[in-house]
């Protein structure tokens, strides 16, 4: 942990969570973790090191993280160091994104309704990852979770609630939510978030 987190450390990206925390602002930050959450364990860190108790949990009442996997050191210590921190911990569930076998979201449904005929953005996007082709997007639940509650699916503060980013189940004695169901509540949504998919895609060359 401390080859990761630790005095001198800090970066543009862990100053900018602390700066967007001390605005006059009541809103969440929202933080979608594609990766391992350095960034955000340095924000806290940082804090926890250089204010007060007060402070610092007025700082962490502000987070909501969404965890993809595990994927570095620094998850398991905001795991374990802050039970009072609003993490939505997505070990497997994530994996309902995968479509690759799906016909609603298989390399040939990419090709047809994104990959093709649709613009320079849409060109670009990859025809495979994960092991897959086709829609195999890991890390994607972290902002569908959101795009479900402004659709009034969900409300984002309850992750026990079905979206679109998944369900999942609250860790006893903790502000933790990890997985419930599995990847079948985000696999359930597919047609739904693949309908969108492909009316944004053709925004991209309907002006």
């Amino acid at each position: 942990m401390s080859d990761v987190v630790g005095p001198g450390k800090d970066s543009e990206a862990s100053n900018a969570i602390i700066a967007a925390a001390d605005k006059p602002d009541p809103r969440p930050i929202w933080i979608g973790v594609w990766g391992g959450p350095r960034e955000v364990a340095q924000a806290i860190w940082d804090v926890k090191n250089t204010r007060s108790e007060e402070e610092l949990k007025a700082f962490v009442r502000k987070l909501r993280v969404f965890l993809i996997a595990c994927q570095d050191a620094s998850h398991g210590w905001l795991m374990d160091e802050f039970p009072e921190l609003f993490i939505i911990e997505s070990r497997k569930t994530y994996q309902g994104f995968f479509g690759g076998r799906d016909p609603i979201s298989n390399l040939a449904w990419v090709n047809k309704n994104i990959r093709k005929n649709h613009g320079p953005l849409c060109d670009i996007y990859p025809h495979e990852g994960m092991a897959c082709t086709g829609v195999c997007e890991g890390d994607s639940p972290t902002f569908m979770y959101l795009v479900s509650a402004n659709r009034g699916i969900n409300n984002p503060e309850d992750p026990t609630q079905p979206s679109w980013g998944g369900q999942y189940k609250r860790r006893a004695n903790t502000n933790h939510y990890v997985d419930g169901p599995g990847g079948s509540s985000i696999s359930r949504w597919r047609k739904d978030f693949q309908r969108e998919f492909a009316e944004r895609a053709d925004w991209c060359v309907g002006q």
